[in-house]
């Protein structure tokens, strides 16, 4: 480790500069001997600044930021900027260590010279260059930011789940505690999503006495943040209500596609034709599936995929639903012949293979198509070797597609919540955070999400329920974002462009003053705002004009 400092006295701030060797990630590339010479012979351009440059093995590690703490508190640093690797890695590391000491985390700055500098320029003399122009840059705009401070809020530990089907019921199972209330609220008249089967939580969520059931009853308003939202929710009689939470899992569910919308499927209300969904509950509920007449049919053709190609994407999980139901149906009523018609077969998961086995050896007869077309209850179908066939059946059981449910549209604009491609609600990062959306404590379970299974839905439920465990934590409070955007009143003009693109619902239009104004406690700053401001009214607060162009002028230096 080495170590240089200027001899100058009687400044008003010290800057301290540390760069982290990050073993050879950084140090194997950039000449950081010659980043401190040189950002050292340039220090009289910092008017009433002292700089303190080190250089350290690991910053990050345990004795890492120790020393740094040490340096902090020793060398009395007003400002501190650390050139090492991604923000997204150790930004909030070392905040948290200049929360330590006393010296404001908000007059800290990262640099990121592994990832833009070490790791991508090939040239050991051009890294070390642009390293060094990199940290000047941080330098000059460190020494323009203000002291920042958070503040706490309260919270309300409770929770909101909106359905109470599968998803629903195990977030609201899993949320339970003498410390937290749930609040379940389904649209329909019983539990289960409106499917009529008893599900094995429903006796548990009925029985939780810390689970409040909300039967015919929809959300119809909502405002405020995480650890504290106030919901309305409307009754079928129209009895309005109104109950506060601190987090909000949407488990509305899904619905089915209309297998007409194909050109190639058509029938009547007379005929025997029975969506997948409403056989399997038929067959759960009376153990047969009967005709209308109340006979057993002799034949029974599941078709799979209808309205794949209307919408776009395979729901994934309708293979496996229509081979276990043809399955079952030739287990409890062998005399029953079942063709299972496909074009192609998606059977993911470990448990597929076997779900295809169990389906041959039960005697279903399986017919691979290139297409297939339903008039009545007859079936044309276009074999794999270019001939067609037409046969007819006594009951028909299309597998349509999963589709969003009905609310899902509302809801996402109540909750400002954007839609993927096919409808669902998106989720705010595929990856890193499949359950959350961009609106902070409001998540997604089950097949609200998009098509799954009921195993994968309660998944889902469980990892929305840890996120809200987590992070609203009884007794405890919540810091909201402080690097957010404010609206100088006197440059506001009130045009409401702002309102239009801000995606978090944080700033209302105040008409008495006839401007607008930023309910800081939702604010994320995003930016979003600043780009519609026609009248340059607003800024955010550590991401100021003055500091990003003071930032990018030094480094084009």
């Amino acid at each position: 480790m080495s170590e240089t400092g200027t001899g100058k006295t009687e400044m008003t701030a010290r800057v301290g500069v540390y760069l982290c060797e990050c073993g050879p990630n950084i140090a194997g590339k950039i000449d950081l001997d010659k980043v401190m010479a040189d950002i050292l012979s340039e220090s009289d351009r910092y008017r009433n600044v002292e700089l303190v440059i080190r250089r350290y093995g690991f910053l990050c590690s345990g004795p890492g930021k120790q020393y740094l703490e040490d340096e902090i508190k020793e060398n009395g640093l007003t400002h501190l900027v650390v050139a090492a690797c991604s923000p997204r890695d150790h930004d909030s590391t070392f905040m948290g260590v200049c929360a330590r000491t006393d010296l404001n985390p908000y007059l800290y700055r990262i640099v990121n010279i592994r990832e833009q500098c070490s790791w991508v320029i090939t040239d050991p003399e051009e890294a070390t260059e642009r390293a060094a122009t990199y940290i000047r840059g941080s330098i000059s705009r460190v020494l323009r930011q203000s002291s920042l401070f958070e503040k706490p809020l309260e919270i309300n530990p409770d929770a909101v789940v909106i359905g109470g089907g599968a998803a629903g019921m195990e977030a609201a199972l899993a949320l339970s505690s003498d410390l937290r209330r749930v609040f379940l609220v389904e649209k329909s008249a019983s539990l289960g999503g409106g499917c009529g089967i008893t599900m094995p939580q429903e006796k548990a969520v009925i029985e939780d006495p810390n689970v409040d059931i909300y039967l015919e009853t929809q959300m119809s308003s909502v405002i405020g943040f995480l650890g504290n939202f106030e919901i309305g929710l409307k009754s079928a009689d129209g009895k309005d209500e109104e109950i506060t939470a601190g987090a909000i899992i949407l488990a509305i569910g899904s619905d089915y596609s209309d297998p007409q919308e194909s050109g190639r499927i058509s029938f009547s209300e007379s005929d025997e034709v029975h969506i997948l969904a409403e056989a399997e509950r038929t067959l759960e509920a009376a153990g047969d599936l009967k005709l209308r007449d109340g006979t057993m049919p002799e034949t029974i053709a599941v078709v799979h995929c209808v309205g794949r190609e209307e919408q776009g994407y395979c729901s994934g999980v309708c293979c496996s639903s229509s081979l276990k139901l043809a399955a079952a149906i030739r287990r409890l009523s062998p005399e029953t012949a079942v063709t299972s018609v496909y074009r192609d077969l998606c059977l993911p998961g470990a448990d597929g293979e076997n779900v295809l086995r169990m389906a041959r050896e039960s005697g279903v007869e399986l017919i691979r198509t290139k297409g297939t077309s339903l008039s009545g209850m007859e079936l044309d179908l276009e074999k794999m070797d270019g001939t067609s066939e037409k046969r007819s059946f006594d009951m028909i059981i299309p597998a349509a597609a999963i589709v969003p449910a009905a609310d899902t549209v509302s809801l996402a604009e109540m909750l400002r919540i954007p839609l993927d491609e096919h409808g669902f609600f998106k989720e705010a990062h595929r990856m890193t955070d499949p359950a959350g959306t961009t609106t902070e404590g409001v998540f997604i379970a089950g097949t609200a999400h998009g098509p799954m299974s009921v195993m994968s839905s309660m998944r889902f439920a469980r990892a929305c329920a840890g996120q809200v465990l987590t992070r609203l934590v009884p007794g405890e409070r919540i810091v909201p974002e402080v690097k957010v955007t404010e609206i100088l009143e006197a440059y506001c003009t009130g045009c409401g462009n702002c309102l239009d693109v801000c995606v978090y619902g944080a700033i209302y239009a105040d008409t008495d003053r006839g401007i607008s104004v930023v309910n800081e406690a939702v604010c994320r700053g995003c930016g979003n705002c600043f780009a519609s401001c026609p009248s340059g009214a607003l800024r955010t607060r550590h991401f100021t004009n003055e500091q990003i162009f003071r930032e990018v002028d030094e480094a084009l230096r």
